[in-house]
């Protein structure tokens, strides 16, 4: 090839990146030596605005100081970096561009020309930022969907405590009127109303779990047994009023888990429904929570009296707005909201077709990787002794 052709072919070459992309050389210290026209028009600068400065000219501020780092690290030892970057034009709008930085070496192994080859994104991310927006409202409808299904159950829950509440604030009147004021009948009418109270409490404590967090929810060491009670809270007296039978199977009471709790509670309640909806029509109704651990995993089964899903509706199981329900029932939103939840925490949401009975499994790892917390300490012994105590009173109640 001559000279000529070699030149012309590299002109063409250039012509055409520069129509393709964003491009901007530098030298090692990174002071701006070319820019093209496209990133002229992006940043809004003008040609010799650009020359001689760095790239702080266009710092947004949004990545912070290590991230600029491992890109100097990276392109100083003569590798390719790639990125996407979010830049500030001019004009104070902010940019996005996905960036390969290619280092240019001299013989000695030293850098001496870095170029910059950018495609604009910031479409694509403000559309990314929209689906996240809409993603956090199914969640949300996913939530009150839920709440909906046991809000009347969860009425008669608290309705029930206030009735003994109010008997015993008549009984204590009554007692006033006649100067009978016994210390042991007055402490045993005070241990009443306090027990009933403390049990309004812990639902309205529950729901106000179920309803906040989210993804802005820290991961924690919490007992599974503890978010399980919190699950019950909320869907258990509607598993009762219509005469399912519960049982719960926990490998070993003090269980952690890295998690955060309020997924893995709308995971639970999400399933719980599920289960009720299918079963309650059945003559045989009964729902079973197991909790085994499995390596560096937990695996939390819940299984129901049904027969298990059509071979046809697998593949839709877990897509949005599908659902078998009538449109007063449910959303659709609930089994793949519980999958996307299960895989935010590290794990994922399964059906189990070889099971005989529909049965769905939640893994979930024991702590999350590479973060490092500190467990909490399990309660003392006579407070998982208690729990037991409650959660065998509850599957006694409900058969």
């Amino acid at each position: 090839m001559s000279p000529d052709s070699l030149v012309k072919e590299l002109s063409d070459q250039k012509y055409a990146l520069d129509q393709a992309a964003i491009v901007v050389a530098t030298d090692p210290r990174g002071i701006i030596t070319y820019v093209n026209d496209k990133f002229t028009e992006i940043s809004g600068y003008r040609r010799e605005e650009l020359l001689g400065q760095t790239h702080r000219l266009v710092n947004s501020g949004y990545h912070d100081a290590e991230f600029f780092a491992d890109l100097w690290r990276t392109i100083q030892n003569g590798r390719v970096w790639r990125g996407d970057l979010r830049n500030r034009a001019k004009s104070g709008n902010f940019y996005w561009v996905r960036t390969t930085i290619v280092p240019f070496m001299d013989p000695s192994g030293r850098p001496y020309q870095y170029l910059s080859i950018r495609q604009d994104i910031t479409q694509l991310k403000e559309g990314e930022q929209t689906i996240l927006e809409q993603q956090g409202k199914l969640v949300t409808a996913s939530k009150l969907s839920a709440l909906g299904e046991v809000a009347a159950c969860l009425t008669h829950e608290i309705n029930n405590p206030l009735g003994v509440i109010l008997g015993r604030c008549e009984m204590l009147r009554q007692m006033l009127n006649r100067g009978d004021l016994d210390p042991v009948s007055l402490h045993r009418i005070a241990e009443t109303i306090e027990t009933t109270g403390r049990r309004i409490e812990k639902i309205v404590k529950s729901m106000r779990s179920f309803t906040h967090g989210g993804d802005t929810e820290p991961f924690e060491h919490a007992r599974v047994a503890d978010i399980i009670e919190g699950a019950l809270d909320l869907a258990y007296q509607r598993l009762v009023d219509h005469g399912i039978a519960f049982e719960q199977l926990i490998e070993h009471p003090g269980l952690m888990l890295e998690v955060r709790p309020t997924h893995l509670l709308q995971i639970l309640v999400n399933l719980l429904n599920n289960s009720h909806d299918a079963v309650m029509k059945l003559p045989n109704r009964w729902i079973r929570l197991e909790v085994f651990s499995r390596g560096d995993f937990l695996d939390l089964i819940v299984s129901d009296s049904g027969q298990g899903i059509a071979v046809e509706i697998l593949p839709q199981l877990f897509t949005p707005f599908f659902t078998t329900k009538n449109a007063q029932v449910g959303t659709g939103l609930g089994l793949a909201i519980s999958r996307s939840l299960a895989r935010k925490n590290g794990g994922d949401l399964r059906y189990d077709h070889t099971s005989p009975h529909t049965q769905f499994v939640v893994s979930l790892p024991k702590r999350q990787m590479p973060r490092t917390l500190q467990p909490q300490q399990s309660p003392p012994p006579q407070q998982q002794q208690q729990q037991q105590q409650q959660q065998q009173h509850r599957a006694l109640e409900a058969r």
